[in-house]
Formats: structure tokens, sequence, C-alpha cells
């Protein structure tokens, strides 16, 4: 999840409520994206049955036909955003969807729905066609912001994610990159931590007793200034959000941090804004593996193997991460191991229609392997019931700089635990590029990429 704090904790200018309260204004940054469209055929102009997963532009538009053919598919965008763990207490006062298309002052659809599970063309379909709330969005000069009626009950989420969908039946595209990414904003009030401090300054003393004086019956009363009498004197002491030696974060004083061994992050910070490293297992260059924070293990030199892993798991002979292109490990024909667990998402395009109807995911947490063909044949590339998640391949040929893609794969039905297989031509002492991620951001783990050319 990934949360970036707008404005820190702002002492609201009016009290009102009998305790102190603070404010705070997060955006939430969509975890996956996609679009589900039709693959502009004669047969299935309007069908909605193909999916692209996190393009840097996405386009929507209605389908359309001329003298019997198809001239233009149907296209619907799709954002998932985890819904912000809520501090004991929390009221979200407002939740509001921001970003920018290239449609100029229009108004679009948008539909919510609440989700929890892979996200892929059957989730981004859902979202679309059952929907939980369904609003026309307005934008101004091709910047939108829409008022979300979402709020958690009783402090809690309807589910884990809010799933968006976007569609005008004329052509618009929405920036899906950096800074222009969708996003949603909100704004959360944070109630007080300190029992009789009525004006925020950490002290129970006459200036709180002053200001309840001076605001009796709106909004103070006789329980606020027993409240006040009660805690006469005391220093409040701020909770905080600790970072814990084994990975993990929980709310506490700063003694009690140090007392935990943790990293204290200072009072007023919260869990659900904090990035805390993650716990699990450190490879290291002599193929030894230790339990560490994931700061510290990449800091020394070492290879994070994911949150949670364990020594007695975890197979330190797999090399460090060929995480991106430019860094692209040499295969060989035979077995190459790999892992994803550490891996990051790529930003080089992609798409299924060399491979549709196989469910060609996110490939998510992708990783590269480059090849120079040994044949003028048909190359095999294959994680065929050889990876513990959920596999995608992409090949390219070409280098990183110059690459056109030439096949891929998502599910091959004759592979155990949705792995991939598939053939591709390719000449002798050409180059190419093999890219294998998961079908979504649960997929992740370790495997052996076969390799054959004959």
């Amino acid at each position: 999840m990934q949360l970036n704090t707008l404005i820190g904790f702002a002492t609201l200018a009016v009290v009102a409520a009998p305790l102190h309260a603070e404010e705070l204004i997060i955006e939430i940054e969509a975890t996956n994206s996609g679009r589900v469209y039709a693959d502009a055929t004669f047969q299935d102009c309007c069908d909605l049955d193909s999916f692209q997963a996190n393009e840097t532009n996405i386009p929507v538009g209605n389908c359309s036909t001329q003298g019997g053919y198809c001239m233009s598919g149907k296209k619907i965008a799709s954002w998932v955003f985890p819904m912000p763990e809520l501090e004991p207490g929390s009221t979200v006062l407002s939740a509001t969807f921001v970003g920018r298309h290239s449609g100029g002052s229009t108004s679009f659809t948008l539909r919510g729905k609440w989700f929890n599970g892979a996200y892929g063309y059957n989730a981004a379909l859902s979202g679309w066609n059952s929907p939980n709330f369904t609003r026309s969005a307005g934008s101004s000069g091709g910047n939108f912001s829409y008022s979300l009626p979402i709020a958690p009950v009783g402090g809690v989420w309807n589910d884990d994610y809010l799933l968006l969908s976007a569609y005008r039946s004329t052509y618009m595209n929405f920036y899906n990159s950096d800074t222009l990414r969708p996003r949603i904003r909100m704004v959360i009030d944070i109630p007080a931590a300190c029992l009789g401090d009525m004006n925020g300054d950490d002290d129970v003393n006459i200036t709180d007793l002053l200001q309840i004086i001076s605001e009796w019956g709106n909004p103070y009363d006789v329980s606020d200034l027993l409240m006040v009498i009660e805690k006469w004197g005391s220093a409040c002491e701020q909770p905080g959000a600790c970072c814990l030696p084994t990975g993990g974060c929980e709310s506490t004083d700063e003694t009690g941090c140090e007392y935990a061994g943790g990293v204290w992050n200072g009072t007023g910070t919260f869990c659900s804004i904090v990035d805390c490293p993650d716990y699990g297992a450190c490879c290291w260059d002599d193929e030894s593996c230790t339990l560490e924070l994931s700061d510290a293990c990449k800091t020394g030199g070492g290879s994070f193997r994911g949150a949670d892993t364990d020594c007695s798991t975890t197979d330190c002979t797999i090399p460090k991460y060929n995480d991106e292109c430019a860094s692209a490990m040499p295969a060989i024909n035979g077995s190459n191991a790999f892992s994803t667990l550490d891996a990051t998402a790529s930003s080089d395009s992609y798409s299924d229609a060399l491979c549709s109807g196989t469910y060609l995911g996110m490939m998510h947490a992708d990783i590269w392997f480059s090849y120079q063909a040994t044949c003028t044949g048909s190359l095999t590339v294959s994680t065929c019931s050889t990876a513990t998640f959920d596999t995608d391949l992409v090949v390219y040929r070409g280098t990183c700089d110059d690459m056109t893609q030439i096949a891929c794969n998502g599910d091959n039905s004759t592979c155990s635990g949705y792995s991939s297989y598939l053939q591709t031509p390719v000449t002798a002492g050409e180059q190419y590029l093999i890219r294998i991620g998961g079908w979504d951001e649960n997929s992740a783990g370790t495997g052996t990429l076969q390799m054959s050319c004959d």
C-alpha cells in the first residue's frame, strides 16, 4: 500500500468537539490498473473480451462500425485502490477521486465496487457490470475531482480494496503515470489521545480551563470541566508509530518503543502511513541466509527475499534479482533458476494480442532474461509446472532500447499451477528478451525457466 502524506497533523482552527482533534490528508495510489476492452474484430466489436494491465495512458471509448466492419472496440478503464487502516476513533471527512484525462472539460461515467481478491480481466469486468455505485463525474480542462460515496462502518471498510471503473462514449485517454496517475484523496479526522487537553498543547492546565469557560455551552459543558479537573497538571505524551525489530508496527509512546527495541517515528505518527521495513530472509554473496529487516539487508549488500520468508525455506543459491530489462541475466538452453519474491513491476509495455484467451495478467514483480538464439527455428520458453506461483511470459526481439514483442502466454492448459509455456520462431544469432511476471499482486515466488531451441 502506498500512502503519500500531503499535509501533516494540523490543529483544527475551530474546536468542534470536546476533545482536541487533528486533521490528516492522505493520497492513495492504485496498486493495479487496467483496460477491459473489445478486441476490435468483426464478431466482437462491443464485447468486452480482453484485458491490458498498467498502461501509461488508458484509452476509453465506445465501439463503432462502418459498412459492417468494426472500426473501434469498446474500452473501459479500471483501477484498484487499497483502503487505509484507520486509527481507532478516526472519521473520514471526505474521499475524492482525482486525476487528469485528455478529454478537456467534459463528464464521464464512474462506477465503484468493493473488492477483494485477484485483479485482472474478470475483476475489471465485474467492477463495470456489477458496481456498488454509479455516478456521472464532471471535469474541468482535463482535471477531474469527484467525491466518492464511501465511508468506513465502525472504522472498518466494506472490503480491503475499492475498484473504480471509468467510461465515456467518445474517445478519451486517462493519464496513468507519475504525478498524473489517478488517486484517492482522503481527509481524515484524528481524535485526540490526551484527555483534558482542550487546546492541544500537550498539558492540562489553566489554559484548558479558560478555553472551556470562554466557549461554555458551545461546545463545552460540565463533563468537559470535570475532565480537566481530573487530569489537572498532567503532561500528555502523544503516542506514535514504532517500527518493530521483527517487522511490523505498533502505536506506543517513545519509552515503550525503546523498550521494544524499535525505531520511533515521533508523536502524532500512525502505523497506517509509516512505511516500516519488512522482516524476512536475507541472502548473502556466500549463499548464506540470515533473518533481517529489509532495509538492513539491502544496505548491507544482501538480497531480501520478502516479508515473512524464512531461511529454512529460502534457496540462497538462486542469484540476485534481474529486476529490470537493463539488468537482464543471460539465459541458457536448459534450466535457469529464478525468484521474483523481492522484484518490482517494470513499466515496459506489453500486450495480450498475441496470446488472447490465455489470461495474461499484470506482470507483477517481473524479472528479465536475455537470450541469443542458438538456432534458426522454434524457441521454447517455459515455466510449465516448475514455478510456485501463477506465471506470465512475454518474449521480445531486440534490446532494451529497441524491442518488439513477438510472443506471450498467461496460462497453459497442460501446465499445473497456472504456469506458462510458449513457442516462437527465432533466428540464430539474434538477441531476445524473456520477461517473467505474476498474474496479480499476490503472484510471486520461485521457479525454473526452461529454454530450448530446435
